[in-house]
Order: structure tokens, then sequence, then C-alpha cells
């Protein structure tokens, strides 16, 4: 019978420009030619550097969150990734006041699958969405799944496509590991970033904070921060099913 894989114990913690070659090289690895670039790292960090998020295995970054301040996203008109994101550098993208938050990046390195790094880092989002008391997240998701289901269906648009289930699950492989995560899909947005596969789609995600303007944020944080990593589908603080 083959051996469970072993979970890894991550460091996590904000970035800082000490960290931005390690960045720079994740971002390759990760996402080749649309990779986050050294100006665009160093000018989140210096915009909003609680908002950037960092991975470490064996003082190795292997992971990176990034974030930004915005306000309510569903009520605006449909966006692109680079015009919510100011290009990738959120200088005048981030609103300092802004009672939501939005994910623009999240970078795991290929060697960590298996390991829940994912959702590791969406807990430290939480806990960020948590201690500033902010009404909830937003994150733009691919449907990588789109293109090949669409030769097979053409007749299915990209609005039907996000709700169709298989099993009871979400089809789009994407779109069901946010689900889990507590991630709902609200809309999608046509031309949201150039991605062959999901035929340039996103999907606009939302998770509320289900303790917002509760007391004792400091506590619901540290609680959310103990929760293991390879827990995903007990955690019931991730889940909003209305």
């Amino acid at each position: 019978m083959k051996a469970e894989k072993k979970k890894e114990k991550f460091v996590f913690r904000s970035a800082t420009l000490a960290d931005i070659s390690d960045m720079v090289n994740l971002e390759l690895a990760v996402w080749g030619e649309n990779a986050a670039n050294r100006e665009q790292l160093i000018s989140r960090i210096n915009v909003f550097s609680a908002g950037n998020i960092i991975a470490l295995l064996d003082k190795k970054v292997v992971g990176y969150l990034s974030l930004e301040n915005v306000d309510n996203m569903n009520i605006q008109p449909d966006f692109s990734w680079s015009e919510i994101t100011d290009n990738g550098t959120v200088a005048k993208s981030h609103r300092p006041q802004g009672q939501y938050m939005y994910g623009v990046n999240l970078s795991i390195h290929h060697s960590m699958s298996g390991q829940n790094l994912g959702l590791g880092l969406m807990l430290q989002a939480w806990r960020l969405m948590i201690l500033t008391n902010k009404r909830g997240v937003f994150l733009g998701s691919r449907i990588p799944g789109f293109r090949n289901y669409k030769k097979h269906h053409p007749e299915v648009t990209a609005e039907e496509y996000i709700r169709l289930k298989r099993n009871g699950k979400l089809r789009d492989y994407e779109l069901k590991l946010y689900a889990e995560d507590g991630l709902l899909a609200l809309r999608v947005l046509p031309n949201y970033f150039p991605d062959p596969p999901s035929l340039d789609y996103g999907v606009l995600l939302y998770r509320k904070n289900p303790v917002y303007n509760w007391p004792f944020r400091k506590l619901w944080a540290w609680l959310i921060s103990l929760v293991p990593i390879s827990v995903r589908s007990k955690l019931a603080i991730a889940k909003d099913k209305k």
C-alpha cells in the first residue's frame, strides 16, 4: 500500500524587500512569461506590505499570496486583472480604507503539490481579513477546463459552465478547489486575463468575513491560524452556504 505523503511544516510571514529575488524566482517557476516582475513585486510591498504573504520551507520561498484593499467589486462594471491591480503594481488600485480585500496573486511552487499550501496561504488571508475587520475577500479565478468542455459542448456559455457539477461538486477543478476553501462564484469576467484554457474568462469569487464587526478579532484570527493545513473539508468557518 502506498504510504501517505508527509505534510510539510511551513512558516508564513509578511514579505520584505529582502525576499524579492526569491519571489521573482518563484514567480518565474510558476507562471513563466506571465510572472510578476521585480518592479511589480517591489511596488506591492511598498504600497501594502501586510498584504504580501510568503510561505517558507527550510528558509526557501515556496508560496506567495498578494492582496490589496478594494471597494465592493461585485457592484462594479466588469474589469480585467490588469485594471483591478493597476497592472500588477497595486499603486493606484489599492484603497487603504477599502472595506474588502482582493487577491492579486497566488503562486505555489510545483514541488509543493499535495501539501495543501494553497489552503495554508488562504488561511493567512482570512486571518488578515479578520484582523483588519474587512467585510470579505474577492478573488478572480481561472476556469481552465472551459476550453476543453466547450469543444464537446459548443453551445455552453461561460455563465452556464461555472455552475456545472459532477458528483455533486463543481465541474471545473479550479473552481472546485476554491469552493472547498469557502469561496463562492459570483459572476463571469470576460477578458479577465490572457489564459487560453479559460478562453480568457475569469470568475469573480467571494468569501465573506463570518465575524465581521465582532469583538475579540485577535482571538478569532489566532484561532484561524491554528487550523491545520490538511483540514480542508472540516474547516467550518470557511463555509458560507447562503
